[in-house]
């Protein structure tokens, strides 16, 4: 408040002309005795205002408010208005307590307090007057203090509209414009300040330096602070200014991305240099603002940073704490809190800087730097939630700050089940790196922009848990910026096994992987030969560190030789892989992974049960915790057979490692849906017996059971394409086929991409990463592999086997046509499959992709090395695709079999034949033609001889050479097989069962022929109907004898031999039927020729009668056409005539008018005009001389007389009109002979004739000119023209 300073002040004394002279510089030390003399001498409330000044001057700010209130407490209720100065002023001072440090515990309190009684004061002025400027001045001092700079904005406004001159409002206004960040509008503020003061107090032009630098004016700013400092050179505060923006300038100069743009050492040079010289100049202000105010504790804290940045800490702790001791402002001393927390934590005492930063912060809560220093101090302490808590309210404020959102990152990096919110926090920041490169890069790569390789590391490791791909792409980028710094990169070879790791998981191409991989072993191989070579010679105290670091390398060189091995399991390299897990472990005896994957190879590969099942047991020995170990070995005892001990380990899992492992849930529940089905085949077999009830029980019971396993699995995992698919079976299984078809379908669809990623089960596959991490150089961590040879084995086929069951639920929801296209698509899908395995076995693979770092085969010869060839498919492999193939085409043949017996489609039963018989040629499959006519011989002989004939071919018989004729196809005879060489081979159960499968199709397509009427089938049909069912007869006959055989010894059937036996009678007694139909379609077909030959020839006499009447009738339309022309030209002649005579009449009849008309005429009747009138008609008149002369005219050229056709009436003299007329009537009529072509035009000639017949008023010698044809009236008109 602008209020004068008297040295001396004079008080009245009461009823008297004297005065009191009170010395202002010897004030007693209570106000109480000065506020005693004025309430004794009835003083005015303006005096107890000037001692309140004096005291506030002199730092007695509580002597001053004691002032203030008994002068309110003096104040007459009449006399409102004095209070108010003192109502402002002591408001005024709370807020002035309110803004400086408070010493006491509870300062945050008592600040409020101070608020609090401000306001009232305040509201109180305000009651009083609402016209005193100084209310609104204080009340924008309040709404500043409290933060609201909008609220100050307008209490100043309010003073500005009752005192537009004042200029403490418009510091206040600009003041606030500068808090809202609207600096164009408070540099106008302050320059209108200075331009009404230009020597006040405070000084605008700092406010106007302050408004320059943030609009980016620096040079414009610094001379208005120049300016300051000569204008008043006893102020410390554009000192202080001028150094904090060189300080700043010093800093943006060095930020690393500024220098890397600088890449010119010559322009790096001068940066340097121009920023010595700025750091120069700004200690120069920093020294001079010292000591013109040594107790400055803004200058003392910028000492304190500079201090802090020479990495002199106790210094500038030192300097922190008189700064502390000095500010007379609560942000200056909450920023003494932060340097001296600042230098403890560098120091290393955590505790006392998590002290002096909470202090910082009690004060201002506000401070960002601070409340990340406390996180920090909270991570340190392991207090995760707070920590959580502080950085979270600093990104609320600064959401790009990249060190924030790299601190939460780490935090839940750390905490459990919080992967996911680690990865949105380093996520945020890398798209914050990338915004900046966009904006400051100038022609730098994003990559190239970036610096910090950890960043990307810690994503890379959290990315492998959830995406290979976005783990890899992180790792690139840290490899990159690693090869920059370092362009060896031999520092860090975890990194290049973790990319070599994660191609193989993405499925990138093997040279990536191979490459990757021989970077990551050449990198180890060269930094452990580096690291020992440079500790050979070390002393003692280096010791440890050398050891240590020799172990870190070795360590992830067994690492890359386990990922090396396993890729080229991947490539099909199975002795190098072999190899190299041999090496493993007989260097590392207890490592497991290696053990597994031997087993792996030793089953799968090799098919060495004993041999996986020896490794596993070693493994289990090592870490019987390992779950790996026991699914593995459940895995090959059910491949085994050995459903129990599988059932066993598989429990074994659940109840004591994991029990929520998902391998195993699914295992167990396939286990108890083989089971269940099982049961339910036997209650089938004997459906009326209590022992089929039981069963019924028991199968339900097991369906329920892998349901419960099924739907676990799908709760832990919702994308388990084995759980999801196991559930469909069992749910098809329990006789809900419609819904176990769209299960299916959705499996199907999750596999193609439509409903997600599918998590196979393979606990066999495992990948080893070590990834590089701050402050943890060793960690493994294994992964489950999706590679693409598992992905591709029979057993893993999502889409395969999804398609095979939707195929089997359509065919039992009875969509046949659905289901054959499911059938056919999965063939399709087995034969992509193996062609695509078997296009990968490059026996050059060998040679290609070997790690040289790693490769022991130098000293091979030639032929351990041709050993080391590419094989993806191994035999166990090629025979489970081949029965699968076989399994899938049999599924087919009875997809169509059902659906032509259903439909009594002949044609689709003969594209099953055609199914089976190529099944059957592809798999070698069938009965010398020699058997079938012993089968078909034996027929009808005793039991014994029929017992003793099937024991000599006990189970073996003769099959046809590879190009002899197979079963399937017909004609081959006795004397051809006789002619063959045998050998004798086993008949499978699976063979005899596709044997019995070709036989029923043949009967089918013969018995469905049969049935079909005569008209829909041919001879042809019967003939071939006939000779598949005597095939198939012979080969049931076979089957029927064979089987009772192999019952006999007890040996599997898959077919029921008595059904044999049946289907053999009944195709004896079809075929009896076929060869009676055969008559009968020969004797139809007989019939049908002649029929057919008759209605030909009904057909040809038919054409030749009706080509006979189409030429008589042409012959008599041209005579009537030629009649009708004659008579029409009879016609015409008369009519020529009849015109001709009446002309002849008219022409005499003016001659007689003429010579009986007097010499002189008469004047012409002035309404003659010399036209024709269209009262002229001379019709009755041409009908009088037609009479007259004998003639009538026929009817319709009477109606075309008198019925003229419409012309517009032309301007023709009458005379020359007649004369004309008359010329043109008798050439008209000169004509003798009409031709065809010229009769229709003649017609109209005729027509035109009375176009004058509307003129019936003319005189009688007028009626010449009217019979004129149409172009004579066009011809005169156009001569009257």
């Amino acid at each position: 408040m602008a209020l004068s300073e008297p040295r001396m002040i004079e008080v009245p004394i009461e009823n008297s002309d004297d005065v009191l002279e009170i010395n202002c510089s010897q004030l007693p030390e209570h106000a109480s005795e000065i506020c005693d003399i004025l309430e004794n001498e009835g003083a005015a409330l303006r005096f107890y205002q000037l001692f309140a000044i004096e005291y506030y001057k002199q730092g007695q700010a509580e002597e001053s408010i004691a002032a203030l209130k008994r002068g309110l407490a003096h104040a007459k209720a009449n006399d409102q208005t004095a209070k108010l100065p003192l109502l402002n002023f002591l408001a005024s001072i709370y807020i002035q307590k309110a803004k400086r440090p408070l010493s006491s515990t509870n300062g945050a309190s008592s600040r409020d307090m101070l608020l609090k009684m401000a306001t009232a004061l305040l509201t109180e002025a305000e009651r009083i007057s609402r016209t005193e400027p100084n209310t609104y001045l204080v009340k924008g001092q309040l709404a500043m203090t409290n933060r609201v700079p909008d609220s100050a904005l307008v209490q100043f406004n309010n003073a500005l509209r009752l005192e537009p001159q004042c200029l403490a409002a418009l510091l206040g206004k600009a003041r606030a414009l500068f808090a809202k960040r609207q600096f164009q509008q408070a540099l106008n503020i302050y320059q209108q300040v200075l331009i009404l003061r230009p020597r006040g107090k405070p000084d605008p032009r700092i406010g106007i330096g302050m408004c320059l630098y943030k609009l980016g004016h620096t040079n414009d700013a610094r001379r208005a602070l120049r300016r300051s400092t000569e204008v008043d050179s006893s102020a410390a505060a554009p000192h202080i200014i001028l150094a904090t923006i060189e300080l700043n300038e010093v800093k943006r100069r060095f930020d690393p991305r500024i220098s890397r743009e600088a890449a010119d050492p010559e322009a790096l040079a001068s940066i340097v240099e121009g920023s010595a010289e700025t750091l120069r100049r700004a200690m120069v202000h920093l020294q001079r603002a010292y000591e013109l105010q040594p107790d400055n504790s803004a200058v003392l804290l910028l000492l304190a940073d500079r201090f802090f940045c020479k990495s002199e800490i106790e210094t500038a702790q030192k300097l922190a704490e008189k700064a502390l001791i000095t500010a007379d402002t609560m942000a200056i001393q909450a920023e003494a809190h932060y340097q001296i927390a600042r230098s403890h934590h560098a120091a290393k005492k955590f505790d006392m800087a998590f002290d002096a930063y909470s202090k910082c912060l009690s004060i201002n809560d506000r401070h960002s730097l601070a409340s990340y220093g406390l996180g920090q101090m909270q991570l340190q302490r392991t207090d995760m939630s707070s920590a959580e808590a502080t950085f979270q309210r600093v990104l609320e404020r600064h959401p790009k700050c990249v060190e924030v959102l790299r601190a939460l990152g780490y935090l839940h990096a750390r905490l459990p089940n919080t992967k996911a919110k680690a990865l949105e926090y380093y996520e945020k920041e890398m798209q914050v790196l990338a915004d900046e490169a966009a904006e400051h890069a100038r022609g730098l790569s994003t990559i190239d922009w970036l610096d910090d390789a950890n960043l990307f590391l810690e994503a890379g490791l959290l990315y492998e848990a959830s995406s290979a791909k976005k783990a890899r792409k992180a790792y690139l980028v840290a490899a990159s910026i690693l090869q920059r710094e370092d362009s060896t990169g031999d520092h860090l070879p975890e990194l290049w096994n973790n990319l070599g790791a994660l191609s193989q998981l993405t499925g990138e191409e093997n040279a990536d992987v191979f490459s990757e991989l021989n970077a990551a072993a050449e990198k180890c191989v060269r930094g452990l030969e580096k690291t020992r070579a440079t500790f050979a010679d070390k002393k003692s105290a280096q010791t440890s560190k050398a050891v240590n670091e020799v172990r870190r390398l070795e360590n992830t060189l067994v690492t890359i030789k386990y990922n090396v091995a396993r890729f080229y399991e991947n490539c099909g390299l199975w002795q190098k892989a072999e190899q190299l897990y041999g090496e493993i472990v007989a260097d590392i005896p207890a490592y497991v992974d290696a053990r597994l994957r031997l087993a792996y190879i030793a089953f799968f590969y090799r098919g060495k049960s004993q041999d996986a099942l020896l490794h596993i047991s070693q493994a289990i020995e090592i870490d019987a915790k390992r779950p790996a170990a026991w699914l593995i070995r459940g895995n090959i005892e059910l491949q085994c057979k050995n459903v129990q001990d599988a059932r066993r380990a598989f429990e074994h899992v659940l109840k004591d490692i994991a029990k929520h492992d998902i391998y195993a849930l699914c295992s167990l529940g396939n286990y108890y849906l083989a089971a269940g089905k099982s049961e339910s085949s036997r209650a089938a077999s004997e459906p009326a017996s209590a022992a089929a009830k039981k069963a019924k029980e028991l199968s339900n019971q097991n369906y329920k059971r892998s349901l419960e396993f099924f739907g676990k699995c799908l709760q832990l995992d919702e994308h388990c394409a084995a759980a999801a698919h196991g559930a469909a079976i069992a749910i098809a299984e329990r006789g809900f086929a419609n819904d176990a078809r769209r299960l299916f379908q959705e499996v199907r669809d999750a596999a193609t991409g439509g409903l997600g990623p599918l998590a196979l089960c393979n606990p066999a596959s495992e990948l080893v990463f070590k990834v590089p991490k701050p402050g943890a150089a060793d960690r493994d961590i294994t992964l489950p592999s999706s590679s693409q040879l598992d992905d591709l084995r029979i057993s893993c086929d999502v889409l395969l086997w999804s398609g095979v069951n939707t195929a089997h639920a359509c065919v039992e929801i009875g969509n046949y046509r659905q289901a054959i296209l499911a059938y056919e698509a999965c063939i399709k899908r087995l034969h992509e499959t193996t062609a695509a395995l078997k296009a990968t076995e490059d026996k050059q693979v060998a040679d290609q992709f070997v790690v040289s770092a790693l490769d022991n085969s130098k000293g091979k010869n030639a032929e351990d090395k041709s050993a080391d060839q590419l094989v993806t498919l191994s035999d166990a492999e090629r025979n489970e695709r081949t029965r699968v193939e076989r399994d899938l085409r049999l599924y087919l043949v009875r997809a169509l079999y059902v659906h032509a017996k259903a439909t009594k489609d002949v044609e689709v039963m003969r594209t099953a034949l055609k199914e089976i018989r190529e099944l059957c040629a592809i798999s070698d499959i069938s009965i010398p033609e020699s058997e079938l006519q012993n089968a078909m011989k034996s027929d009808g002989e005793s039991s014994d001889k029929d017992a003793k004939e099937a024991a000599n071919v006990d189970g073996d018989i003769e099959m046809a050479e590879p190009d002899e004729q197979p079963a399937g196809s017909n004609g081959s005879t006795a004397g051809d097989a006789s002619k063959q060489p045998k050998k004798r081979v086993h008949l499978s159960p699976e063979n005899g069962l596709v044997l019995f499968d070709l036989a029923l199709v043949e009967q089918s397509v013969a018995q469905l022929a049969g049935d079909l009427s005569e008209s829909q089938r041919l001879l042809a049909d019967i003939d071939t109907a006939i000779q598949d069912v005597e095939h198939s007869t012979a080969i049931f006959m076979f089957l029927a004898s064979w089987g009772k055989s192999m019952q006999k010894r007890r040996q599997k059937l898959l077919f029921s031999s008595r059904l044999a036996g049946e289907r053999a009678g009944y195709g004896k007694s079809l075929a009896t039927k076929l060869v009676r139909k055969r008559q009968e379609q020969e004797e139809f077909e007989r019939q049908r020729q002649e029929n057919v030959e008759q209605w030909r020839k009904q057909q040809q006499e038919e054409e030749i009668r009706k080509k006979q009447d189409q030429e008589r009738l042409e012959a008599e339309r041209r005579e009537e056409e030629a009649r009708i022309l004659r008579e029409t030209e009879e016609r015409n002649a008369v009519i020529r005539e009849q015109m001709a005579a009446a002309a002849k009449q008219a022409a005499e009849a003016e001659a007689l008018a003429s010579t009986d008309r007097p010499k002189k005429a008469k004047k012409r009747n002035t309404d003659d005009d010399g036209f024709i009138s269209d009262n002229d008609d001379l019709h009755d008149q041409f009908n009088a001389v037609a009479l007259s002369q004998g003639h009538e005219l026929e009817n319709g050229a009477e109606r075309d007389l008198m019925h003229p056709v419409s012309k517009p009436r032309k301007e023709v003299k009458r005379k020359k009109h007649l004369a004309r007329g008359g010329q043109s009537a008798l050439r008209e009529s000169s004509g003798n002979e009409v031709s065809d072509d010229a009769a229709p035009r003649k017609r109209r000639n005729i027509d035109s004739l009375d176009d004058g017949a509307s003129a019936r008023d003319e005189p009688q010698q007028a009626s010449v000119g009217k019979y004129k044809t149409k172009a004579i009236v066009s011809d005169s008109d156009e001569d009257s023209e």
